[in-house]
């Protein structure tokens, strides 16, 4: 096995059992500061800085581990890559601006749209959801755009 990608996939290991240990230890901890408290089967709220803590360290470990598995692939694999979420993701961007644009029309009013964040309907749950759905559209042209690539060079 070539040492970049046995080193990789040991790093992916250690950061994989610390995510888990992470995640275990915040909920232990929510868990036992709760426990047996009135409504504690509703499970208990999450700390904001917690959260914000937690997600910031995934983000950023997401982001370096990115650009190590990147510079650890050949260089034929980084432009399908670079190729693909620039036309692929570019276009799905574009598809899911049309939906958002459109969402601006005075007929957009009235729409009755299901709630897709356990019955929130408030702004901010629609922002929410909106940024996951345009999140789904790029990276569905990411692939359909990177599975071009390849077959084009077959």
């Amino acid at each position: 096995m070539n040492r970049t990608v046995a080193k990789i996939l040991i790093w992916s290991v250690i950061g994989c059992v610390v995510l888990f240990g992470a995640a275990y230890g915040i909920g232990f901890y929510l868990g036992s500061r709760d426990a047996g408290a009135p409504g504690a089967a509703d499970g208990p709220e999450v700390p904001a800085w917690l959260f914000f803590i937690v997600v910031s360290i995934v983000m950023a470990g997401s982001i370096w581990v990115g650009a190590i598995w990147m510079r650890s692939i050949d260089e034929a694999a980084q432009e399908a890559h670079k190729w693909a979420w620039y036309w692929g993701g570019s276009c799905g961007m574009a598809v899911g601006a049309v939906f958002a644009l459109a969402s601006m029309l005075p007929q957009a009013a009235d729409l009755a749209l299901p709630s897709l964040w356990e019955g929130r309907t408030d702004p901010a749950a629609y922002f929410a959801a909106g940024a996951a759905l345009m999140v789904l559209v790029m990276t569905g042209g990411y692939t359909i755009a990177w599975a071009v690539w390849w077959l084009r060079r077959r």
